[in-house]
């Protein structure tokens, strides 16, 4: 998989864009403690030259062929529209919208973007009319859910939302409608997708082993018991599992297993959280499409056995309970692979106390050794 943004260079916003596609698919340079996703981003780009401004630059084509699938993002702004790029992006629309693999995602920064003839027969995502705080925030999160498509099944991704009825219902109903119609994911919410005489603990099994799962963690979600076979449901098939930390006076005592996975701190009535939180949802449903696949490219390509244990998130107590016990007699470690950067020591050994046979490595640790 990889991810293409084209643009005409020295536009303030389209440059920024092009950079935040970058460090949130691929790595952020700035911030190597964190997961990164790893997933190649190549830029194609070009601007007027002082030395020759009356040549019209264009950027190389768009080279397709060393990926399955490609994902090509054009940015759109006024720049672009007056560089006289017509054949180049008539060229580009062809071949991007071309193959089973391949898939154009344009987006327009300004409302003349009907001025280049190549895009009034494709669908550009219109963000010249969002404000511009949110912006950068939007777009990450279309670019993110398009990529989940490419790898997965090409249907949008589906949240399960689980709340604790009590006090979570409003917050719950909120994020499920900002979902709905603000963005193309989908979500699950039992109120609207369970009806009379349903069996609804199937139901619900389901829909939290199948679906990244949002938990709306309000002061009484520990003590659900619905809640926390939700939760744990998930965790303990491997699903993505994001926090949405809503707590007002606190609970008498914190469900123990809401660690080790993302969360998001909400505020009534922002917008900004809402797609700060789609957005961190996107992420943790493609890290868990991505990995797997990631791993076993890379441990081809450097020659190393792929572990036979993989997980997407860094493993837990809980994770190393799902996973069969190795006990080879020969005092040989069974390696499990998870996302750069690696555990500290103190929860590497606290991991160790539970199975010694086991050694939990990032690819980092694993192509070093």
């Amino acid at each position: 998989m990889a991810v293409h943004v084209v643009w005409r260079s020295g536009g303030a916003e389209a440059d920024k864009l092009a950079h935040a596609v970058f460090t949130h698919l691929e790595a952020d340079p700035s911030h190597p403690n964190i997961r990164s996703l790893g997933v190649p981003v190549r830029h194609w780009s070009a601007g007027e030259s002082p030395e020759t401004p009356w040549l019209v630059a264009t950027p190389p084509v768009v080279n397709l062929d060393r990926s399955e699938r490609n994902l090509v993002v054009l940015l759109v702004d006024n720049g672009l529209v007056s560089a006289g790029w017509q054949d180049y992006l008539a060229e580009l629309v062809r071949t991007a919208g071309s193959g089973s693999g391949n898939w154009f995602l344009p987006f327009s920064l300004t409302p003349n973007f009907a001025r280049i003839p190549a895009l009034t027969q494709v669908d550009v995502v219109d963000l010249h009319s969002v404000p511009v705080d949110l912006r950068e925030q939007v777009f990450l999160n279309h670019v993110l859910h398009r990529v989940c498509r490419q790898i997965g099944n090409s249907d949008p991704v589906r949240v399960f939302v689980s709340y604790a009825s009590r006090d979570g219902g409003d917050i719950a109903r909120e994020v499920s409608r900002h979902l709905r119609l603000e963005t193309d994911v989908d979500d699950f919410l039992d109120a609207h997708h369970i009806a009379g005489g349903d069996r609804f603990a199937d139901i619900l099994d389901t829909a939290a082993m199948g679906s990244p799962l949002l938990a709306v963690n309000t002061d009484s979600y520990s003590a659900r018991l619905w809640c926390q076979r939700e939760f744990l449901g998930a965790k303990r098939g491997s699903m993505p599992v994001v926090v949405l930390d809503a707590m007002r006076d606190g609970s008498v005592r914190t469900f123990p297993y809401l660690g080790n996975v993302p969360a998001v701190r909400w505020y009534d009535g922002s917008r900004s959280v809402l797609d700060r939180l789609v957005g961190v949802l996107l992420t943790e449903a493609l890290r868990h499409r991505y990995f797997p696949l990631r791993a076993a490219e890379i441990c081809g390509k450097h020659g190393v056995a792929l572990p036979p244990l993989l997980l997407a998130r860094p493993p837990e107590l809980l994770s190393l309970l799902d996973i069969p016990r190795f006990s080879t007699g020969t005092g040989q470690f069974v390696d499990l692979l998870y996302p750069d950067p690696p555990l500290g020591a103190e929860e590497t050994r606290l991991l160790a106390e539970l199975d010694s046979s086991l050694r939990p490595v990032t690819p980092t640790m694993l192509f070093s050794s």
